[in-house]
């Protein structure tokens, strides 16, 4: 690190050479002045910054050309405060993008700073695609997305004469704000069957025109739908102040338009909320109900895309949600109105693609199906029969939703019970090499179609120790012991269902992203040492980054749902063409594919696109004090708070996101009391992956009680957040040094999330 004098510019020259030979170069650097620092670049190509201030969320900007250069101004800083950051801009002499490194710049406060030197960039121009991240050098990993990936459409389009937004939909049994009801986030019978449908709005005000132009397409027709718009809720919780019948195009398509806005007696114009509802009406004969609602969805004209949104007033009327209520950007959902706690889980991405609206609810089906006798866990709804007769040998459970309820967490069953919604992976450990128990293969499969089942695990007991905060106040953890049947591993890690929220979004973050985040020798020295899992793609054999799981173990939220199927419920797929075996194990060979490459996508995409839920409290007092001492303990050198997705990733809906996960995704050194002793790919048994701590608040109703940690042990945050070791340590005693009403306020601030 070099110290520069009070008031001269920080600047480093950057060069990087390209594969093919030669040498790229731009200054770049910082100037101080008095509470603001200037980053730039010299160039009048663009330029992007990405940064952090003091260690808080990342944030990713375009920068301005000003005075001959690419500049951007940090503001607020004050004497002590660090930034680090990096840049990417567009060098004209290789025709390329490049990373510059991490460096750190430290205001003085009087105009002077310090930056940590230099570092290597990497070539995005070149080759057969671009990786679409920001940051660091992952290495031998390969990018799960870059330019040359197939993109399915965009969401939003301008034409030049028109803003055209396009969107996918479900119908709903009751109206969104009837809450007397509880009638709205939950699937209907049949929801499966000719009930999904796309819109389409045609901002021709967002381009000087007049009107606003509204299609709707069906999968089946629709007899005389009638459409919605600009909230009233003045005599009804469901009153609009534009009502009319679409106008049929044909069985397939409807149509309707507005000019005026009747809530605010004039013409539309740009700005204006128009809230939107559709009712739906199947024609007859159709099998089930005919008459339906749909989702409530804010379009703020001139803008394009529909916006997820909060309620306000005695009326309950609509507004844009802020950014920091938007924790999965756009595929966010609308503030919760009708008082369902169990299914904040089970939404569809607010921004769902037309083409995804109906493989979503396929793929729900199949998520919600008995691969023994194909029947469906809800009331109402007909067998799969297709998918009947695929269980086993050996399995854990016998559907997806069997251990995933809600798509929540799972909680510990009672004592000396089957860990029927856990996975318990074992092996053979020799040095950094793991390999199948002879008996049990790589999991523990506790039931059988037929004869005597492999072995099978329960949590015989609990032990509890117990301690004490600075200000007296006690404590208690516990921690589960562990009875084996037939077969006991030398070797074994209980892993218990997490939730399903948010994966589709963590699958877009770009590699570089994750790679800029690592610090795998602790090269600050702050005690946070983060180290990215590799992981062996099991369709084409590439080094990718590992990021699902409990230890990462998985690149794609396609092999997460792969590997499931195959060692939860012994279904193969396309992935995973063989069961999980031990070489003594009778019965247990051969190849298949049971579930054939379309369901796989199907239930893939329905993983992938569910909408993660807003965030709530964000501007409670309590919670935000709380989000400060998070901040302040140290907790986001982990749990990061803020990412971007990638504009490569295939599904529009995850394309450009800036989400808030609290996650780095990234393998940290939990310590001695979080361990166990079976490592997994780069993870020791002590490292685990950084969980998002999206929809952690909601737990409690979605699961029907609280169970934290990989192996659930932690029953409220309290514990969890004080079983944190390892490189967490500062974090848990900075925790343990608060007050009373210093850890309410942290907890209320995870409770929000």
């Amino acid at each position: 690190m070099r110290n520069k004098a009070a008031g001269l510019a920080v600047g480093l020259v950057f060069a990087t050479l390209l594969a093919g030979g030669a040498l790229a170069a731009a200054t770049f650097g910082v100037q101080p002045s008095g509470s603001s620092a200037i980053f730039y670049v010299n160039t009048t190509s663009w330029a992007d910054i990405h940064y952090k201030v003091n260690n808080g969320g990342q944030l990713n900007v375009r920068m301005t050309v000003a005075n001959g250069r690419n500049e951007f101004t940090v503001t607020g800083l004050a004497a002590g405060h660090f930034v680090d950051y990096f840049f990417t801009y567009w060098d004209t002499a290789c025709n390329c993008a490049v990373d510059t490194a991490w460096t750190r710049y430290t205001h003085s406060g009087t105009g002077g700073g310090t930056d940590a030197g230099t570092g290597g960039g990497t070539d995005a121009g070149t080759g057969g695609g671009t990786d679409a991240g920001t940051g660091g050098n992952p290495g031998n990993i390969v990018p799960l997305f870059n330019s040359g990936t197939a993109l399915e459409p965009a969401t939003v389009q301008d034409t030049g004469s028109a803003i055209v937004t396009r969107v996918g939909d479900r119908v709903r049994d009751r109206h969104a704000r009837e809450d007397q009801y509880q009638a709205y986030d939950h699937y209907l019978s049949l929801y499966f069957e000719n009930r999904t449908h796309w819109i389409e709005i045609v901002d021709q005000v967002a381009k000087g025109g007049s009107q606003i132009i509204v299609n709707l397409y069906s999968i089946y027709p629709y007899d005389s739908p009638d459409f919605r718009a600009f909230f009233r809720g003045l005599n009804t919780e469901a009153e609009y102040f534009h009502n009319a019948d679409f106008i049929r195009v044909n069985d397939y398509q409807h149509t309707a338009s507005v000019n005026f806005n009747a809530k605010e007696g004039r013409a539309i114009r740009i700005g204006d909320r128009m809230e939107l509802e559709i009712g739906v009406f199947l024609r007859q004969p159709v099998n089930g109900r005919f008459n339906y609602y749909s989702t409530i969805m804010l379009y703020m004209v001139g803008t394009g895309g529909i916006v997820p949104l909060e309620v306000s007033g005695a009326i309950q009327d609509s507004y844009p949600m802020p950014a920091i209520g938007q924790s999965g950007g756009r595929t966010t959902g609308n503030q919760h109105l009708s008082n369902e706690a169990d299914n904040h889980f089970l939404q569809m991405a607010l921004n769902m693609a037309p083409t995804n609206a109906q493989p979503f609810v396929e793929g729900r089906r199949i998520h919600h199906t008995d691969f023994g006798d194909g029947s469906h866990s809800e009331p109402g709804n007909p067998a799969l029969t297709a998918h009947a007769n695929k269980l086993g040998p050996n399995y854990i459970a016998r559907s997806c939703i069997a251990c995933h309820k809600q798509n929540g967490r799972g909680l510990p069953p009672a004592v000396n019970t089957s860990l029927t919604n856990y996975t318990v992976k074992v092996g053979r450990v020799s040095g950094t090499t793991v390999t199948a128990d002879p008996s049990l293969g790589f999991r523990i499969q506790p039931r059988s179609t037929s004869g005597t089942p492999e072995g099978d695990v329960r949590i015989s007991g609990w032990t509890t120790t117990s301690g004490t905060f600075t200000d007296g106040t006690a404590y208690q953890l516990r921690k589960p012991t562990y009875s084996f049947l037939n077969v006991t591993p030398t070797n074994y890690s209980a892993r218990i269902t997490p939730q399903l929220v948010g994966m589709g979004l963590l699958e877009a973050v770009p590699e570089t992203t994750i790679a800029a985040l690592a610090d795998p020798n602790d090269s600050n020295g702050d005690g946070i040492s983060g180290r990215m899992q590799t992981v062996t793609d099991p369709e084409t054999g590439a080094v990718r980054l590992g990021r699902f799981g409990w230890k990462a173990g998985a690149a794609k939220v396609r092999h997460q749902v792969a590997d499931a199927f195959r060692n939860d419920m012994g279904v193969t797929s396309p992935v995973f063409t063989t069961l999980d075996c031990g070489t003594s194990q009778a019965g247990c060979g051969g190849t298949s594919t049971e579930l054939n490459n379309t369901d796989l996508d199907k239930i893939t995409r329905y993983i992938a696109l569910l909408g993660v839920p807003a965030r709530r409290d964000y501007r409670d007092t309590q919670a935000l004090q709380g989000e400060t001492l998070f901040r302040n303990a140290g907790c986001t050198k982990c749990h990061t708070e803020s990412l971007t997705t990638s504009a490569y990733h295939p599904n529009a809906e995850l394309r450009n996101q800036a989400i808030r996960p609290y996650t780095d995704l990234l393998l940290h050194d939990m310590g001695t009391g979080l361990a166990d002793n079976l490592p997994e790919g780069q993870a020791s048994g002590a490292e685990w992956r950084t969980p998002p701590l999206w929809g952690i608040g909601l737990t409690a109703g979605i699961s029907g009680g609280e169970a934290y940690l990989h192996d659930g042990r932690a029953r409220n945050l309290t514990e969890a957040i004080l079983w944190h070791g390892g490189e967490a340590q500062a974090a848990q005693q900075s925790f343990v040094r608060m007050t009373s009403a210093e850890r309410a306020a942290l907890l209320r601030f995870l409770q929000s999330l």
